[in-house]
């Protein structure tokens, strides 16, 4: 919810937390209309988090943003 609050209020690239697969980067795209744009290796520091769809443990970054 608040990635899709930040979203429609101030679009641009987000950073986030994500241990999906496909099928959860699917349902991103069609409940918030963004997609993983790429996965920084620069920000790969393994240090945890939780994702911000499956609410899992994680220590994958990847930059979200919606397409226009």
């Amino acid at each position: 919810e608040e990635l899709k609050s930040q979203i429609e209020t101030k679009p641009g690239f987000y950073c986030g937390y994500f241990a999906g697969g496909a099928e959860e980067e699917d349902k991103i795209k069609e409940e918030l209309a963004v997609t993983v744009r790429c996965i920084p290796f620069d920000r790969q520091d393994g240090v945890p988090g939780k994702c911000i769809y499956t609410g899992k443990q994680t220590t994958t970054k990847v930059i979200f943003a919606k397409a226009y």
